[in-house]
């Protein structure tokens, strides 16, 4: 197993003083780098799909996060962890899978918002990196939750598994790309959101990520609400139209 630490930035917290999700792609992707560097990992190693599974918020603190990685193949495994005391405490656990491309076929009559690059975006190969595709992912999530849903307040409900799988290359282009969302299942404590990023090629990356009802006093999961329940349901029933 290959141990990498990295210390915490304060621009790492989101509105809840949690790392934010997307900052745990960054995290592994620093192992990842370190992996390669070390020759246990090969540079040119192509990353078809990523899938997060967050166990409990993490807070800053003076700890350096801990990345323990092991490989498996065509798969590699990261716990995000905090060791102290000699003990250690996962916070998240990471699963890449490196391979060719597949294409999928687009998710038609949804929501669609248009999503634009940013040169930041782009690895040195000029392609849009894992962490910055969860990070647009996220963004498409928030915007429409926003507009649509606004019987879930802010930190009322966290994301508990998120799943990325790239079809395409994605290059800078000066034309946005079309973020399409939709909701695929309600649950009384959670519910899952598809989202598609296209252009006019095609599919570019797909994602379905599972969001859990969540109490920022206790700082723990919750059933939803009757209205919000009604709110989500409405939106399954427009995805299944």
């Amino acid at each position: 197993m290959h141990i990498y630490a990295i210390a915490m930035r304060w621009a790492d917290l989101d509105s809840l003083n949690h790392v934010n999700n997307v900052v745990y792609l960054d995290y592994a992707a620093e192992s990842r780098a370190a992996l390669v560097n070390d020759g246990l990992l090969s540079e040119s190693a192509v990353i078809a799909g990523i899938s997060v599974t967050y166990h409990r918020p993490l807070e800053l603190g003076r700890l350096p996060v801990t990345v323990a990685s092991s490989i498996d193949g065509a798969t590699l495994m990261q716990q995000i962890c905090i060791d102290a005391h000699g003990s250690r405490t996962v916070f998240a656990e990471l699963v890449t899978r490196m391979g060719e491309l597949e294409p999928a076929a687009l998710h038609n009559d949804v929501v669609q918002l248009p999503m634009s690059l940013r040169r930041s975006d782009l690895d040195a190969s000029g392609d849009v990196t894992p962490t910055k595709l969860f990070e647009l992912f996220q963004e498409a999530r928030v915007l429409s939750i926003a507009t649509r849903l606004n019987a879930l307040r802010p930190g009322s409900f966290v994301v508990g598994t998120s799943e990325v799988r790239l079809h395409r290359s994605i290059c800078w282009r000066l034309e946005p790309c079309v973020a399409g969302m939709w909701i695929s299942r309600v649950g009384r404590a959670s519910f899952d959101i598809g989202v598609q990023l296209s252009d006019e090629s095609g599919v570019l990356a797909s994602a379905r990520t599972v969001a859990v009802g969540f109490d920022p006093q206790t700082q723990r999961s919750r059933p939803f609400e009757e209205r919000e329940l009604a709110q989500l349901n409405q939106l399954l029933n427009e995805s299944a139209m």
